[in-house]
């Protein structure tokens, strides 16, 4: 018969402690002494009791919840970033919540109501570009967030990540660099995608005479990918590399140009954003830019219960993406 579980009052009883004792001892208080700390921790296993967090939170006014707000999970490399969150804020004593917003600002202004209800006390999201009244919300319920996957001190909040900008006018200096002079660049939708139109205007502040980029706004998907490489591939093009600003629009390219019997790099080069998992293993490997999602999660989450447990004040931090060169990409003569 599976064992009923104890509460405090009986791990209370069971030590000979109080009722108070035994809360400051699950609650990490460092005025218990080690002897007690011990015996209530043994009498926790004795007795099954397991943590009620609602109780905890009407004792407390506090649920130690942080809520992530993303706009898919549809892609590994937010899968890789929450996983990352979830790790370190339950290795800090919380616990996590997530919810999509699909790119809509409006439903992340409405997820956020409902997760301030549920009593989230701070919040992780994705890019710079919100709802204006996400502001106020925030404030309103001093409830402290941070902003992921793009980095300017700029921004109305903190940002933790990357400078996008920067990242797409390396791609582009990288490919120039094996002679490329005429580059293909596929974007996500940019009209309310900060890092989308980042990495458009870092590709295109690459100052050469001679280079030609034709610009492709596609659909953040394998089938966007696909479909817009399959269209270029129909006209007449003088494009020898394409630089997709996600793996993801990368991986439709590749089947667009298998599809099409062009090789990849003799006939063109092709490059990526995230470094996901399938990338290292394709047939050449992909030439892309790794983007430090899990350094991101953890940096997120610290900084947010820092502010929470502290007060600290929460400063913009940036992290580093890196080049990881594949077979994909390959240096052509422009002689």
């Amino acid at each position: 018969m599976k064992q009923k579980a104890g509460s405090i009052r009986d791990i209370a009883r069971d030590t000979g402690r109080s009722v108070a004792t035994v809360s400051r001892a699950l609650n990490g208080s460092q005025s218990v002494t080690k002897e007690t700390r011990v015996a209530i921790m043994e009498a926790v296993e004795r007795l099954n009791y397991i943590p009620n967090p609602a109780a905890r939170a009407l004792t407390t006014k506090r649920s130690r919840t942080i809520a992530a707000v993303v706009p898919t999970l549809e892609h590994s490399i937010f899968a890789r970033f929450l996983s990352s969150v979830e790790r370190t804020v339950t290795r800090l004593g919380y616990s996590l919540v997530i919810a999509v917003n699909n790119s809509n600002l409006d439903e992340e202004l409405a997820a956020t109501h409902k997760l301030l209800g549920m009593g989230a006390e701070g919040f992780i999201f994705s890019g710079a570009q919100h709802h204006d009244e996400l502001y106020t919300l925030l404030e309103r319920r001093a409830a402290p967030y941070v902003f992921t996957s793009c980095w300017d001190p700029q921004a109305n909040a903190p940002t933790i990540g990357y400078d996008n900008h920067a990242l797409a006018h390396d791609a582009v200096d990288y490919l120039y660099g094996l002679g490329h002079r005429d580059i293909g660049i596929l974007h996500g939708p940019v009209a309310i995608n900060d890092r989308a139109r980042a990495r458009l205007d870092g590709a295109r502040s690459f100052s050469a005479d001679d280079i030609r980029l034709a610009v492709c706004e596609t659909d953040l998907s394998v089938t966007g990918g696909l479909k817009s490489v399959t269209e270029l591939l129909a006209g007449k093009t003088n494009v020898t590399a394409l630089l997709c600003f996600s793996d993801v629009i990368a991986l439709g390219a590749r089947f667009a140009l298998e599809h099409a019997g062009w090789k990849v790099p003799q006939d063109m080069s092709l490059m990526g954003f995230d470094n996901l998992e399938w990338s290292e293993n394709a047939n050449p490997p992909l030439t892309t830019f790794e983007l430090p999602s899990r350094a991101m999660g953890q940096k997120a989450s610290e900084v947010l219960i820092e502010k929470l447990e502290g007060g600290r004040e929460i400063e913009p931090f940036e992290l580093h993406g890196r080049l990881i060169v594949g077979g994909s990409t390959a240096r052509i003569s422009n002689g």
